[in-house]
């Protein structure tokens, strides 16, 4: 008979057995049947060394001796394992740490025969041979550890559902150990291989189990066909997200095992939801430490961070705070938002430098009061409505806040000299089709408009805009939209399967803001360098996968048509930009057309309109304005060709090499 189908009967036997034995009376295993097992035990091994001494024909000078160490050795060794809490453990999980503990208890009463034998000549009627007193310790221990054994080898095997999947995990060496101690008593997972980093450990043994190779060798242990589950074990956010993929490219099914010290160290947070970064495969490492030119830019200022509360001001408060500044401002309309990043950052940075700020932007008086109390030397403006479908339907609202809410900050900030005032834009502000991205378009003019004005004079402020698309993990990203809709078990809802989106991460985005804000220019506009466009379509699945899921059969992925305003892709610049190098390899250059000279005109009739709130006239009048603005319905985005120039006067930039160039 093959040796596969010995084992599988012999495996369907013992959990069998196991289940009969989990339906003996509870009594048996509570701590007063322990204490009454290892009381028979005890009697068994003493009397059994004796007979293995003699060779079974214990003299009759040492019978009386063997009954009356019967007799001592039922009571005391296991009230000495009772004194010594051995009880309080329980035999379906006993496992090394209790075994040394039960070998400690029972050691007293072998030293105190031992004391007997080594120091009482008057003791010749309880005197014990060594040989037993050795024998008597082992075989003891033999006997009471091995019914342990047995007990915990039957819970697991009653536990036993007869088709195991056959797991390879995948991590560092401490996360194996570890993910192998988590996975021990569960039957349904057979253990078929480690993968590790570390190439010195290949072929040696962790837990009993071999490393086969490294996770550069996943797919060619996935293309076996032997692998139905990969666990992967504490490792990096990089290697977690390619051991996903792989998993999911070969149908394989993958499952996350942070280790304890990861989940109490806080470095792995007990979560429904993937890692969005995970999802970005083109995210890229932060730099440890922010750029000398930015250090010394910031150096001694008093910064003014407006929107500080959002999710692109406070990781720019977060950043800011760890600059060498004589002050940060923290202004937001929203008092939980201030009251919260101002408390996180309280606790990192000295709190006496940090000043929590409760305005509205459109509030003249108020902004003003404030750059006369605190003159703020940089002002990083991020306060904005952001949300593309909600903004269409409060058109007013979106002009006020977007468009006179950054005039009134920039207008205060040239009024009192600041050093420099730098706006945070979008990719949607390129022709714009939506009305959140009109009026940040009409927001960059603004801004250019202001820098403008300026000409002449001989210590202006440097007014600048910065302009990136989504960001993984913002409140209005689809990201955690679709997280949340996985969460839910589905389904995810998409607007259109070729719709694409530029994404980067949070940290990353800002740490490119402060780099753009330290260059010395005006009225020019800089562009960060997104990458590649990301399908929203692949996305979605990526997140689903990430979460441990199939798109498709676990989680629909539904259609459901362009939302209010949407794009089916948006642009970095128009076709008359100019795109240029800075002194930042990620933070390009771009010379739009200027505002016109009739700007001034322009703002004051849509400021007029907006204050009306017709959403409808608001709208009416935007495509009036000159920003190229058509509403979603009219126009699609489409990747526009650009003349980048660098320093070298040659073409060329990573966010530009999916959409090539040409002359404009």
């Amino acid at each position: 008979m093959p040796l596969p189908r010995v084992l599988g009967r012999f495996e369907v036997f013992l959990s069998q057995f196991g289940r009969q034995v989990n339906r003996l009376p509870r009594p048996l295993f509570s701590r007063w049947g322990q204490l009454g097992i290892d009381a028979s035990l005890s009697a068994i091994a003493i009397w059994l060394s004796y007979q293995l001494r003699f060779d079974f024909s214990v003299p009759s000078g040492h019978q009386s001796v063997m009954w009356t160490w019967v007799v001592l050795l039922t009571t005391v060794r296991p009230l000495c394992l009772f004194v010594s809490g051995v009880y309080r453990g329980t035999w379906r999980y006993f496992d090394l740490h209790d075994t040394i503990s039960f070998a400690v208890g029972a050691t007293p009463p072998t030293l105190f025969m031992l004391l007997l034998r080594l120091v009482s000549a008057d003791a010749s009627g309880i005197k014990v041979p060594l040989i037993v007193i050795v024998a008597d310790y082992f075989m003891f221990l033999l006997l009471s550890l091995g019914v342990r054994g047995l007990r915990r080898l039957l819970y697991e095997a009653s536990m036993w559902n007869g088709s195991p999947k056959r797991t390879l995990l995948v991590g560092t060496e401490e996360g194996l150990a570890s993910a192998l101690r988590q996975i021990s008593l569960r039957n349904e997972v057979l253990v078929v291989g480690l993968l590790t980093p570390n190439r010195q450990l290949v072929g040696s043994r962790i837990g009993g189990f071999t490393v086969v190779d490294t996770p550069v060798a996943l797919p060619q242990q996935l293309a076996t066909g032997e692998i139905d589950l990969v666990l992967i074990a504490d490792s990096d956010v990089d290697s977690i997200g390619k051991a996903v993929a792989t998993a999911m490219e070969f149908g394989v099914e993958a499952r996350l095992l942070p280790s304890a010290r990861n989940v109490i160290t806080g470095d792995v947070r007990v979560s429904t939801s993937p890692h969005p970064e995970l999802a970005v495969v083109h995210s890229r490492t932060l730099e440890s430490e922010p750029h000398p030119a930015v250090i010394e830019a910031f150096r001694g200022r008093s910064v003014l961070i407006t929107g500080a509360g959002g999710s692109i001001g406070s990781e720019l408060s977060r950043q800011v705070a760890r600059l060498p500044v004589s002050r940060t401002l923290l202004l937001d309309q929203d008092e939980n938002s201030i009251f919260a990043i101002h408390g996180e950052l309280s606790v990192k940075a000295n709190a006496e430098l940090l000043v929590p700020l409760v305005a509205d932007i459109r509030d003249h008086e108020r902004i003003w009061s404030i750059f006369t109390k605190y003159r703020p030397q940089i002002v990083l403006h991020a306060a904005a409505y952001k949300h593309v479908p909600v903004m269409e339907h409060n058109c007013a609202e979106a002009v006020l806040n977007n468009v006179l809410g950054t005039r009134t900050i920039a207008e205060t900030a040239v009024g009192f000299g600041a050093e420099r005032l730098l706006m945070i834009s979008t990719d949607k502000a390129v022709n714009p089709s939506s009305i959140m991205g009109a009026t940040k378009r009409m927001a960059e003019l603004l801004v250019q408009h202001l820098a403008g004005r300026q000409k002449g004079n001989g210590n202006p402020t440097r007014c600048t805009c910065v302009r990136f698309g989504n960001v993984v993990g913002s409140s209005g990203s689809v990201v955690p939209i679709f997280l949340r809709q996985i969460a839910c078990g589905g389904p995810v809802t998409i607007t259109d399967a070729e719709m694409t989106r530029y994404f980067m991460t949070i940290p990353e985005a800002v740490q490119l803001v402060l780099q753009a804000a330290s260059i010395g220019s005006n009225g020019e506009i800089y562009m960060l360098d997104m990458g590649n466009p990301v399908k929203i379509m692949a996305l979605a699945r990526r997140l689903i996968e990430l979460s441990g899921l199939r798109p498709d059969k676990d989680i629909e992925i539904r259609i459901v048509g362009s939302r209010p305003g949407e794009k089916l892709h948006e642009q970095l610049w128009t076709d008359s930009a100019v795109v240029g190098a800075t002194s930042f390899p990620r933070v390009l250059r771009i010379q739009p057309t200027p505002p016109s000279e009739d700007f001034q005109q322009h703002l004051q009739a849509i400021e007029a309109i907006a204050h009306t709130h017709d959403d409808e006239s608001v709208r009416k009048a935007m495509v009036g304005m000159p920003i190229s603005y058509k509403p979603a319905g009219q126009v699609k985005g489409v990747p526009l060709p650009v003349v980048l120039i660098d320093s070298a006067g040659a073409a060329d930039s990573p966010t530009l090499r999916g959409f090539g160039t040409a002359t404009a």
